[in-house]
């Protein structure tokens, strides 16, 4: 059996984060938006650093299925810690507005 890995997709910006965000998301090499890290479910230290970043990034266990699909579309051998830039999404993000009425 395949252990589950993780991905953290860093979805906003960074300009007006505390410095304690920007340390925790430069060590995780997130430093531009729309660019994936590729983790081991078992990396309690990096699962603790997402969590602290999580207002920053979107993080959760990605399907094999989604790995293969990244590694054929790239032709890349995806291992933990590895980094790929990937594209915004075509359709933009769905809002994040909620409505006070």
């Amino acid at each position: 059996m395949i252990k589950p890995m993780y991905a953290a997709v860093k979805v906003r910006g960074s300009v007006d984060a505390s410095e304690n965000i920007s340390e925790t998301l430069d060590s995780l090499g997130l430093d531009k938006k729309n660019k994936v890290l590729f983790i081991d479910s078992d990396s309690d230290s990096l699962k603790g650093m997402m969590k602290k970043a999580k207002d920053y990034i979107a993080y959760g266990e990605v399907s094999e299925e989604t790995v293969e699909e990244i590694e054929n579309q790239r032709d890349l051998n995806l291992e933990h810690g590895d980094r790929v830039s990937m594209t915004p999404p075509s359709g933009g993000f769905k809002t994040t507005k909620k409505k006070l009425c």
